[in-house]
């Protein structure tokens, strides 16, 4: 198993394996192997909120797009036409209108479901393989609104907004404490998110001053 996701009425999780991908029950009934391709990988499941498609990448075609299942009729098609690269984690709007990702180019990318149009919000510099493989935005609940962090020039990480309507990026944290994995509360009136700002200091046996080596 390399990824799973629950789906939006917690009755079936999908799950991503040996570069298939399998629905499995809650609690009674079967695994359906939804895609069943020897030939291609599907990778990074992710259900839209309305349950109604699977979104995923799959390289039938010969390189990475994105791929929507209708879960109605289990019939899939290619919305996007990239043709080179690699994407990793797909985050839905709550409307099911929009996906935001990441690709190989560290560019973070705004697709239009209907017609799978592409833009680029933003991009980021410092990110690891593992780093892209593990990058998420938070949604708001008005679908206005997009939180990510990504790296300043310290090193340090900061929490940004993208706003859709005025298709503008705020950083929200100056970058002098590592921000991380911002989250909107359900209402929109928060945004939550993890900080290194825990200082715990110990006097050095060999500088002669303060060290801090745990945060």
């Amino acid at each position: 198993i390399t990824n799973f996701e629950i789906s939006p009425d917690a009755k079936r999780t999908v799950f991503e394996s040996r570069g298939d991908l399998f629905s499995i029950p809650a609690e009674n009934g079967v695994v359906i192997n939804l895609t069943n391709t020897s030939g291609a990988w599907e990778r990074f499941p992710a259900w839209s909120p309305n349950g109604k498609w699977l979104a995923y990448w799959s390289d039938g075609s010969g390189e990475y797009e994105i791929h929507l299942r209708d879960n109605a009729t289990g019939q899939p098609k290619k919305i996007t036409n990239i043709k080179r690269g690699m994407g990793w984690n797909l985050s839905w709007s709550h409307d099911s209108k929009k996906i935001i990702f990441i690709n190989d180019m560290q560019e973070i990318k705004l697709l239009n479901v209907d017609d799978g149009s592409l833009e680029t919000i933003d991009k980021t510099t410092d990110l690891t393989y593992g780093g892209l493989q593990g990058f998420g935005v938070s949604w708001s609940s008005d679908n206005k609104w997009i939180a990510y962090s990504k790296g300043t020039g310290n090193l340090n990480n900061a929490i940004y907004l993208y706003n859709l309507e005025k298709k503008k990026v705020y950083q929200a944290t100056s970058g002098y404490y590592n921000d991380f994995n911002p989250v909107f509360d359900p209402s929109g009136k928060y945004l939550f998110f993890a900080t290194d700002r825990s200082f715990n200091p110990s006097y050095s046996n060999f500088d002669n001053t303060w060290i801090y080596p745990n945060s």
